[in-house]
């Protein structure tokens, strides 16, 4: 059965919260949690999710948490917990009129004292239900809090992952449908091999699930070798495993790799972090193996632009070489994206797109010509910014 408003109420620190308004809401189901003191969570949620905040966005701005609590209705969310001394008239009665639960969180609790046992009581009706923890439906249907708390709450590997002091990684890899037909036979069982050979070898400790679908790998740094060195090592462990895998099932295969993290109660932003790198991967370069989190802030950022921007600032950059590639069939956009992948290198651009050195002096030429750039630092920002934002809008 799953957990409502009403239930939630119910637990002991929850019951502490006050319903400042939304009365006729407290049926809603919640199935996923997720808190946050940035704006661009929107982008995020889900039907039935619960949503916890300090409130410091809006402490100055009651017009912004009135829209919020409007796109919070109009996306079916199960209610908002906000740690506002008081809240505003205007949001109390927008909430009221969309049956919307807001509870206000007292002074003294903590955004996790809310989280913990309410996730706590999600797994455990979610087991309940299922007779099995994660391990039916895909990854993408679960918040990467539930996730965490499904991965260390079920597991004898808690109290060792809590003493980690260096820091961990979390990684994602979905598997499809072929995959889960022979989860049991030599291929999970090479694939298992390779990731215990490989983490042996770099000497790194980890933590592998199959959860829901997708085979999560947490790679403990226990020595510690700190943030780039050993987002360097999982980088190159993530490179072998896909390989691997590569050669025993032919399938196209995607893995995400989220940020380096310190504290146990960090474990759901690396994994939301592998989770979004896949999507936001996918949809600005599409046809890589491997999406890293830290490689797509610049995506990240301009993904929350609106259409016109993007398009404004395509347009203001690239127009001329667009024009031109429409008038002569030239590949002139192309060879500016592997150029700048190529950092700035002729020879090897020209290896990448297949053609003569020479080839590729002469379209630089022609693109520094019609641009008006001699593709400085600061040139090559701007340019790249555009091309980024090219790719959205091609793979929207």
């Amino acid at each position: 059965m799953h957990l409502t408003m009403t239930d939630a109420l119910k637990l002991p620190q929850i019951k502490q919260c006050q319903v400042a308004a939304g009365m006729q809401g407290l049926n809603r189901e919640i199935e996923s949690i997720n808190s946050f003191d940035a704006p661009d969570v929107l982008s995020w949620l889900k039907p039935n999710e619960l949503i916890l905040t300090t409130g410091y966005l809006f402490q100055d701005n009651p017009q912004q948490l009135d829209q919020f609590v409007i796109e919070l209705a109009k996306m079916n969310c199960s209610g908002l917990f906000i740690k506002l001394e008081e809240i505003p008239q205007t949001t109390i009665s927008i909430a009221n009129m969309a049956n919307l639960p807001i509870l206000k969180i007292p002074p003294e609790f903590s955004l996790s004292d809310i989280m913990s046992p309410l996730l706590r009581e999600i797994v455990t009706r979610q087991n309940e239900q299922k007779g099995q923890s994660y391990n039916m439906e895909d990854i993408s249907g679960v918040s990467a809090e539930n996730l965490s708390y499904g991965i260390l709450g079920m597991t004898e590997d808690k109290s060792s992952f809590e003493q980690i002091t260096g820091g961990f990684i979390c990684t994602v890899l979905p598997l499809t449908l072929q995959w889960n037909q022979r989860s049991d036979s030599i291929t999970y069982k090479q694939l298992i091999k390779t990731i215990e050979t490989l983490t042996e070898q770099y000497k790194i400790d980890k933590l592998i699930r199959n959860i829901k679908g997708s085979l999560v790998i947490i790679y403990l740094d226990t020595i510690p070798l700190g943030n780039t060195r050993f987002y360097s090592q999982v980088t190159q462990i993530s490179q072998q495993i896909i390989s691997t895998l590569s050669t025993h099932l032919p399938m196209e295969l995607t893995l995400g790799v989220g940020n380096y993290h310190t504290g146990i109660n960090n474990l759901a932003n690396s994994l939301q972090e592998a989770l979004q790198s896949i999507d936001l991967g996918k949809r600005s370069n599409p046809g890589k193996e491997i999406y890293g989190y830290k490689e797509l802030i610049t995506f990240k950022i301009l993904q929350y632009a609106p259409k016109n921007v993007l398009m404004d600032i395509v347009t203001g950059n690239l127009a001329p070489l667009k024009d031109h590639d429409d008038e002569t069939q030239s590949d002139l956009i192309k060879t500016l994206e592997a150029y700048l992948q190529c950092n700035l290198r002729p020879a090897e651009t020209a290896r990448k797109m297949g053609v003569h050195r020479n080839t590729i002096h002469f379209r630089i030429k022609s693109i520094k010509k019609l641009l008006g750039m001699e593709l400085s630092n600061d040139d090559l920002f701007t340019l790249k910014l555009a091309l980024y934002a090219k790719r959205l809008l091609d793979n929207r």
